[in-house]
């Protein structure tokens, strides 16, 4: 995609963010969560990856990811638009799902990668979805329709569980399933790295405006050294996603993998803490219902569990690296 092309889709979603962006908790309603799921799709992002080359680059989609993640929208960006159908292309041209479906990706209960037991499954971002894709740990790729809505502390994120029996639609090779595995690590890391910017910006701009003992908050020292600790820490994230999202472009599957571990690993621990660094320069009006800083801690403090936790990332990162 030339990059005067990507900037006209980066503003196109831009436009739909602002348009379906919601103001509180409240809102979180089926109505309109499944009306602007439609209007999503009629974007026509899902078509972003399906093709063999891709139009978009992973770096373009990574960009997206975090574009999504800094509105608070109840959409389906990652499941339904990017990780099932890249994870379709990878299996083979021509692939699809059932004619007419739209597919998300199915993780452990626990929302890590799937296990070799498969028999509970749930399916994650599942907003317009009515199928969902799992990756095995030898690369089976299997299919199976959605049940009933699963609970889930992310109010922004549909949750199913998957209902059984799966179907075998293909199989990974090895090296597919390392691309597999890397974007998929990328993605998520992305929209969290957008969400937790998204969240320390606002709490900047009211760092600037709320007023304490005659004088605004932002110019005590204390609230400075939060907010600019917040912002290091994201930067490394930052970094540290776009790297991988490049070296899934031009690097070897296996070399791309390490660099989403490491960018996932960093992600994890330095959302959390930028965004608990937010809530503490809000205060009090942080933990009310009303106020959206609850959406952005619960999208951060889950979001550093889904596919793989810290733990799980530094044990094969610590490995030799011809043994990963």
């Amino acid at each position: 995609m030339e990059a005067e092309e990507f900037l006209l889709v980066r503003d196109l979603f831009r436009s739909f963010a602002g348009r379906f962006r919601i103001g509180s908790a409240d809102e979180v309603k089926p109505s309109p969560r499944a009306a602007a799921q439609r209007a999503l799709a009629e974007l026509g992002l899902g078509e972003l990856r399906r093709s063999s080359p891709p139009a978009a680059t992973v770096q373009e989609c990574a960009l997206l990811a975090e574009e999504h993640g800094r509105q608070p929208l109840t959409t389906s960006l990652l499941g339904t638009v990017l990780l099932a159908p890249e994870l379709l292309r990878v299996l083979g041209a021509g692939r699809r799902s059932d004619s007419g479906t739209t597919a998300t990706v199915a993780l452990a209960r626990d929302l890590r990668f799937p296990r070799a037991d498969t028999s509970e499954l749930v399916a994650w971002d599942c907003e317009g979805a009515d199928s969902a894709l799992c990756v095995t740990p030898d690369g089976a790729v299997t299919q199976a329709e959605l049940g009933p809505l699963a609970p889930s502390a992310d109010l922004l994120r549909g949750i199913r569980t998957v209902r059984s029996p799966q179907r075998i639609i293909g199989r990974l090779d090895a090296p597919g399933h390392q691309h597999w595995q890397a974007y998929a690590l990328v993605m998520v890391s992305g929209e969290l790295v957008g969400a937790a910017r998204e969240f320390v910006e606002l709490s900047v701009g009211y760092a600037r405006e709320r007023r304490q003992y005659g004088q605004a908050i932002g110019e005590f020292q204390a609230v400075q050294h939060l907010l600019a600790d917040a912002t290091v820490a994201l930067e490394a994230c930052v970094s540290a996603t776009r790297y991988a999202a490049w070296c899934l472009d031009n690097e070897p599957p296996e070399r791309a993998l390490t660099a989403a571990r490491v960018a996932k690993a960093e992600v994890n621990r330095s959302t959390v803490e930028a965004v608990q660094a937010g809530m503490q320069v809000f205060g009090g009006i942080a933990q009310t219902w009303e106020h959206i800083a609850h959406l952005y801690l619960r999208k951060v403090l889950l979001g550093a569990t889904v596919l793989a936790t810290t733990a799980d990332l530094l044990v094969p990162l610590a490995e030799p690296e011809v043994t990963r």
